[in-house]
Formats: structure tokens, C-alpha cells, sequence
């Protein structure tokens, strides 16, 4: 659970550094959205692949983690 949260304050750090650098240049407010909103209209397929490859590696450890821990949970303790 820590890393999903640390991956969501990540995820909104970057973007409020990506808003604050575009209003220092001079990039009007409805630019500013369409850029932050839509990052992904200049990749190529292969970076799509790579992405989602990276995604799902990230669900995958977050997933396996969880379970581990719960199966660790679940058993009583050995004496």
C-alpha cells in the first residue's frame, strides 16, 4: 500500500512541477491542460509497449507483496 501512495505523490508532484514550468514560460491555461491531460499523443507504439509493460510490472510486485503478506497473516505461529 506504501508504494501505490508513494506513486500517487509522485504522480501529482510531477504534474504540478509540469503546470508551474508551463505558466513560467508563458503557455496559456487551456494549453497547460490539453499537455498535462494528454501527454501521451507524441509516442511511438514501441513506448506504449513499454508503459504498459512497466504498469503492470508495478501492479504485478504490488500484488505478489499483498499476497504474501496475508498468507503470512493467515498462519498461525509455530512454536
Amino acid at each position: 500500500m506504501k508504494q501505490f501512495f508513494v506513486a500517487i505523490l509522485l504522480a501529482i508532484g510531477m504534474f504540478a512541477l509540469m503546470i508551474l514550468l508551463d505558466l513560467l514560460i508563458g503557455t496559456t491555461p487551456k494549453g497547460i491542460i490539453w499537455k498535462t491531460i494528454n501527454p501521451f499523443r507524441v509516442m511511438e507504439p514501441a513506448e506504449y509497449i513499454i508503459v504498459i509493460l512497466f504498469i503492470l510490472f508495478f501492479l504485478g510486485q504490488s500484488l505478489t507483496s499483498f499476497l504474501k503478506k496475508k498468507r503470512q497473516q493467515s498462519q498461525p505461529p509455530s512454536n
